[in-house]
């Protein structure tokens, strides 16, 4: 009888999870939107990339590398009850920020009207003109700062450090310090789950309440598949990394050490979406259309991710290089 490889035995529990979880996610979007559903399983593809690195990977050097049932585990948190928690913390600080910028009564409430729009079409002239002064007002560039560094960035770079949190004490000190890599594997599952329901979010927004032809749609699955997907996995990346050389070779780090890279990097991606979109003339997100702010964004966005990149591979580097230290 053949025996699993090591880091992959799955409880009852966690097969049934990977049985019926993503189908039943599937089933339920197509619900409140079938042409969504159709798209969904596009959103799963950096993971199915990933599990598979993770499985060669795990089978050069198990020792080294995270459990599978933990991280399944962690994937299905974080995509649920982290991103709740997240999405919570996130509107009272948004509904905070607003209360300090906007007088209450109709001003506050205009703002509010104004940013949960999707989409601008079939609006007036003169609402058009009203939108436009509204987002280049000093108090929405206030908004979306805190919005992006605080609300986003900071609160969804904490989500994904509490694999790090909970791989710190799992299992005896003995195992603990032979998964040198595994801080990489759990804050991956969990970076993963978020920004699949987060994709799955953004196409639903795309597909019901922006009405976007197929062309755009296009354009909203590369810029959230490839781009923003590929800006979470780097975030995560470079947490977890910088967290090893903390906790593996002794690195004297304080937590914002570990996880304020990644906070700056996240929150500015997001703060340059949301300039483009407020040059654009517009209050919250509603992708810009110009070809200027369009060209811009992604240059800056680009460079940021490029940057992180960058970060992530320095990192990487450092820690071979100790590794060859102590050989």
């Amino acid at each position: 009888m053949s025996h699993p490889a090591p880091n992959t035995s799955l409880s009852l529990s966690a097969r049934l999870l990977c049985y019926f979880g993503p189908p039943s996610a599937i089933i339920l979007t197509s619900i409140a939107s079938p042409r969504t559903a159709l798209l969904s399983p596009l959103a799963i593809l950096p993971t199915a990339w990933l599990f598979h690195r993770w499985r060669e990977s795990n089978n050069v050097s198990p020792a080294r590398r995270g459990e599978l049932e933990p991280m399944i585990w962690t994937y299905a948190a974080a995509g649920t009850v982290g991103l709740t928690a997240v999405m919570l913390v996130q509107l009272f600080t948004c509904y905070a920020v607003s209360t300090l910028l906007f007088a209450p009564g109709e001003p506050r409430k205009d703002f509010w009207h104004e940013f949960r729009r999707s989409t601008a079409e079939g609006l007036t002239a003169d609402k058009l003109t009203h939108r436009a002064k509204l987002a280049v007002s000093w108090q929405n560039w206030v908004f979306n700062s805190a919005f992006t560094f605080i609300g986003a960035g900071l609160f969804e770079e904490i989500l994904k450090y509490l694999p790090i949190a909970y791989a710190r004490r799992r299992g005896t000190a003995e195992q603990r310090q032979q998964r040198n890599r595994a801080y990489l594997d759990y804050a991956l599952a969990g970076a993963l789950s978020f920004g699949v329901m987060e994709n799955i979010g953004f196409l639903y927004a795309s597909c019901e309440q922006g009405h976007e032809s197929w062309r755009k749609l296009t354009l909203t699955l590369f810029e959230r598949m490839v781009v923003g997907a590929l800006g979470h996995l780097l975030a995560a990346s470079l947490t977890a990394l910088r967290a090893i050389r903390r906790d593996y070779y002794g690195d004297p780090m304080s937590w914002w050490a570990v996880v304020g890279p990644s906070v700056i990097l996240h929150g500015t991606f997001d703060f340059v979406a949301m300039s483009a979109s407020a040059l654009d003339g517009n209050v919250g997100w509603i992708h810009p259309t110009g070809v200027w702010s369009t060209t811009a964004m992604f240059g800056l966005i680009g460079g940021v991710v490029a940057t992180a990149a960058w970060q992530v591979g320095r990192e990487w580097k450092t820690l071979e290089d100790c590794d060859r230290r102590r050989k």
